[in-house]
Parts: C-alpha cells; sequence; structure tokens
C-alpha cells in the first residue's frame, strides 16, 4: 500500500476532544456537576481540561450521601484521564450495575492495559514517555527537546504543570487510531498524527512514514494543546488554539522565534495577494474538515501569523490573559476586555498587517517540498514531478558511471524546479561523485533552506562534514535529520564514526548499533563497532 500526500497537520488534537464545558458551568463546577443530567459526561469534559479537584469534589460528596455507584464510576475516569490505566481497571471492578457505560469503559481501559503491556516507561520529573521497546532511543532525542520546549511554553503561559506529562508513542496506524480515537482512513488522508487524548499527548511513531515526519515539532505542537486547554478550560476558539500551538511549534526551536516555513509563506503570500484568506469563522472544530491538504496548511499559516501578530502588538502576557478568559467571561467579550477589540476588528487589524507581503510566491512554483505524509513504499524520485521525472532517471542510472553526465541531467531538472529538495540534493551528489564538495554543499544548504521537512539533504551535508573532519557541524545537521527521519540507518552510521573518531566510545557504540539494527546488511559498521575497545 502507498500513500502520498501533502501533509495535512501534525496534530489531530480537535478530532478526539469532548464538548467542553460551558461558561456557566465553569462558574462553580462542584455545582453543575451535582445538577447535571448527564453527570459523567460532564466530569468528563471537565477533566479532559485538566480539571481535577472539582471532580475529585464531586466524588467525595456522592460518597458522604452513600452514592457510592456513582463516585465509583467518576473513579475510573479520574483513573484513566491520570493515566493510570491499572486503576481504571480496579476502579472497574467496584462498579455493580453492568450497563453499556460500563462495558465501553472496560472495553477501553482494558484496550489500555494490553496495549501498555507493550510500553517501555521512562519517567522524568516532567514527562513520562511511553513507548515500544524498539522506539525507545527516541527519548533520548525527545526529552532534551522536550525540556526545551518546555521553558518557551512555560514562559508563555505563565504557569507550568503540577504533574509529568504523559507521552505515548504508537507503533503502527492501527495501534494509533485505536488510542486516538481518529478513524485509519483519516489518519491516511491527511497525516493526523498526533493528538491529546486522555490528558496523554499520543504520536504515531515516526518509523512509520516513509520519509519519517517532524516528530518532535508534534510533541511540541501537541503539549501546547495539553496547555491551552488547561489554561482555558477547553473554550478557546479553534483558529487561536491551533494558532498558539503551531507558533509554539516554530517558535520553541529559534532563538530569534517565530518564522515561517518557506512553504507556509508562499502559501500565506498568495493567500493574500489573491484574496483567498480563509475566514476564521471557517476555523470552528477541527482543521481536519477543510476542503484539503492545501487549506488545511493555509489555516495553519494563517492563525499562527496571526497568533505573531498579537504577540507582537500586545505581549506574551496579554495573550496568556486572553487564553486563560474563555471560561471565564463569554467568547463575544474576552477579545474586547483583554485587548481592545473585538474578535472581528482583531481578525481584520491582522489582514490589515498583510499588506506588506509583496513578495512573489514563488517558492512552492519552484518545486519547494512541503510536509510530505507517505506510507509503505515510496520513490522519492517522483517528488520532482512527472515533467522532469524522465531526467532525474537518467541522472540516476548514469551517477554510478559519471558523475559530470549525471549532473548534466541533474541539472534540467534543477533548471524546472530551482527549489526542489530531491533535484538539489541528487545534483549534489552528483557533484560529490566529481569530487567538488564545495559546490555539493551550496546546494545542500540551498535544499535545507527551501525543503525543511525533508531529511535527505541533511543526511548528506552530514556525510560531507564527517569527511571534512568538520565533526561539530556534522552532528548539528544529522541531529536535525533525526527529527525527521530517526529510523534512517544512515544518520547513526555517520554519527557513529563521528563519535568514533573523537574517542567518544559510548556515543559510537550506541549510534552504530541503531545503524546496524537498521541496516544489518552494512558491513563498514559492523567492523566499525566490533573493532571498538571492549570496556570503553
Amino acid at each position: 500500500m502507498k500513500r502520498f500526500f501533502v501533509l495535512a497537520s501534525l496534530f489531530a488534537g480537535a478530532a478526539s476532544v469532548r464538548s467542553a464545558p460551558s461558561l456557566a458551568d465553569w462558574a462553580d463546577p462542584a455545582a453543575a456537576l451535582a445538577r447535571s443530567t448527564v453527570p459523567l459526561s460532564l466530569a468528563e469534559s471537565f477533566l479532559d481540561a485538566q480539571a481535577f479537584l472539582p471532580v475529585a469534589a464531586h466524588r467525595e460528596a456522592l460518597v458522604a450521601a452513600g452514592k457510592t455507584e456513582g463516585a465509583n464510576r467518576l473513579r475510573v475516569l479520574e483513573e484513566i484521564y491520570a493515566g493510570n490505566n491499572v486503576g481504571a481497571l480496579q476502579a472497574l471492578e467496584l462498579v455493580e450495575k453492568k450497563d453499556a457505560w460500563l462495558q465501553t469503559r472496560r472495553a477501553l481501559v482494558e484496550g489500555l492495559v494490553e496495549r501498555g503491556r507493550a510500553f517501555t516507561e521512562i519517567p522524568d520529573d516532567r514527562f513520562v514517555f511511553r513507548t515500544p521497546e524498539a522506539d525507545a532511543f527516541l527519548v533520548s532525542y525527545a526529552r532534551p527537546a522536550l525540556d526545551g520546549a518546555h521553558g518557551r511554553v512555560e514562559d508563555f503561559f505563565g504557569s507550568t504543570p503540577s504533574a509529568p506529562v504523559i507521552i505515548e508513542i504508537l507503533p503502527s496506524v492501527e495501534a494509533y487510531a485505536w488510542a486516538s480515537g481518529i478513524p485509519k482512513e483519516k489518519i491516511l488522508r491527511t497525516g493526523a498524527v498526533a493528538t491529546v487524548r486522555f490528558n496523554r499527548v499520543m504520536a504515531l511513531s515516526p518509523s512509520v512514514p516513509a520519509l519519517g515526519y517532524r516528530w518532535i515539532d508534534a510533541l511540541v505542537h501537541e503539549y501546547a494543546h495539553w496547555h491551552i486547554r488547561r489554561v482555558s478550560g477547553g473554550l478557546c476558539p479553534a483558529w487561536l488554539s491551533e494558532g498558539v500551538a503551531r507558533y509554539l511549534e516554530i517558535a520553541w526551536r529559534r532563538p530569534e522565534g517565530f518564522r515561517h516555513t518557506p512553504h507556509a509563506k508562499a502559501l500565506l503570500t498568495r493567500a493574500a495577494l489573491d484574496d483567498g484568506l480563509i475566514p476564521f469563522s471557517r476555523m470552528e472544530g477541527s482543521f481536519l474538515g477543510l476542503e484539503n491538504a492545501e487549506r488545511t496548511d493555509l489555516a495553519f499559516a494563517q492563525t499562527s501569523d496571526a497568533v505573531a501578530f498579537l504577540v507582537k502588538e500586545f505581549g506574551v502576557e496579554k495573550v496568556a490573559t486572553l487564553l486563560a478568559s474563555f471560561h471565564q467571561q463569554p467568547r463575544a467579550e474576552v477579545f474586547s476586555h483583554t485587548l481592545g477589540l473585538g474578535e472581528a476588528e482583531l481578525e481584520k487589524a491582522w489582514r490589515d498587517s498583510l499588506a506588506d507581503l509583496t513578495e512573489k510566491p514563488t517558492d512552492n512554483a519552484r518545486g519547494a517540498l512541503g510536509p510530505v505524509w507517505v506510507i509503505g513504499d515510496f520513490d522519492e524520485a517522483t517528488l520532482v514531478g512527472s515533467a522532469a521525472l524522465e531526467a532525474l532517471r537518467a541522472g540516476d542510472r548514469l551517477l554510478k558511471q559519471s558523475g559530470a553526465a549525471a549532473a548534466a541531467q541533474y541539472k534540467k531538472v534543477v533548471e524546472a524546479s530551482p527549489d526542489n529538495g530531491v533535484a538539489l540534493t541528487r545534483l549534489a551528489r552528483a557533484h560529490l561523485r566529481s569530487e567538488r564538495p564545495e559546490a555539493a554543499e551550496e546546494l545542500l544548504k540551498r535544499a535545507i533552506e527551501k525543503n525543511p521537512d525533508y531529511a535527505e539533504p541533511l543526511v548528506v551535508l552530514g556525510e560531507i562534514y564527517y569527511e571534512d573532519g568538520r565533526y561539530e557541524e556534522g552532528q548539528d545537521v544529522l541531529q536535525q535529520a533525526l527529527e525527521i527521519r530517526p529510523f534512517y540507518a544512515a544518520v547513526h552510521g555517520t554519527l557513529g564514526r563521528i563519535a568514533l573518531d573523537v574517542g567518544n566510545f559510548a556515543a559510537a557504540r550506541s549510534s552504530l548499533r541503531l545503524a546496524v539494527r537498521f541496516d544489518p546488511t552494512n558491513e563498514e559498521w559492523r567492523r566499525a563497532l566490533s573493532g571498538m575497545p571492549k570496556n570503553r
């Protein structure tokens, strides 16, 4: 099976979120639970927004009133949303009435427990990572990245969670679909690879897509959603919630802060110039309901740009106050009370700020790749487009014989698509074949700049830096590649050789073992691994 399309989003948060409690419910959550005709549903909505205290208070009130059946059912929900699958299963045993609610929750909890047996749990102060054993090595990359993102996210929201956040990485589309509640068809169609459900950040393993995906960014995006639900009570408008999450997803890794990718900038520019912007009123609910992948990507570009505008005009503290006000005031009043202008006025002010977007949106027309989502076997050559594919194939056939002859064919592809990552990387390889590493390096840097979600130019550039003895630069670009394709054997192989050359045998052993695991046929890596000092 093969699936190919532009990655619509790195989140699916809205796909599995329950209806949020109303503003009236938030005025007195315990009283709202006491008078509700559907208290279990309302309790689950409060728990989804991380309001544990009112649910616990209501449960204790039920116990005091002798209503143990209702209290036990609440305990089941509390344990599920606390990430305690075994505790939820134990609480289910105390529920006496064997009705549809119990059967549904039992099936859910038993499934969570069963899947949890395949997890390795790696806790720390801020995050609890649960991954299959085969994916456990990802934690060594995810933890420092999320720790770094934690600081930026905490600064943005002005507060921090009191308990560690659970991060679960699921090994297959089927497992992820079951855990996330997102239909498999929708995952395959949209690339909705991460979400927040049951108070946990869930993501599909980056081993599943053929070209990987920015899995760490996806975790940061959902970690931001986790905070947004917490501070807004689940009542934040979809456009603002997704805009803040995308803004933080991009800004956390950049010292200079938020900046659009070339793909997003081109979409935004074209829409602004052609009067094709999507009204924020059409972004209620999930972005996954938009017409197609390009419209979804445009929605993310718009909303994150609007949040950047908010931060620039009003400051981070005002934006954080805005988010925290949605479960305290009516939506119609929140914007005017916090910012001094209504939601529609804010959207108009943001649209007016796009008047300076006068550059021609040529990046995508020049072949630059946006995020690519592929399941199953896939030939990267097809990413150059059908018109240039024949020349690329010809270059591939010639590459082993003559770098110059291959370069002549690849140049035809680059002329047709000057910013295409595949074309630029193939031409760079031809230059390396002709012993022209400087020309190759220049092409690869351009490919990385224009195609930030494509790992191959990072891998090739890392090899160049290794051969040139530029180890720190090599490690830097290869670490960037791991944020897209952590199961790529060549990345670990080159990292292992760098570590070996500088005498860091522990790191070399770790990287080379992964390289051999992902490509058992590579004898060079096997020899390097077996030839290392035994006790160093």
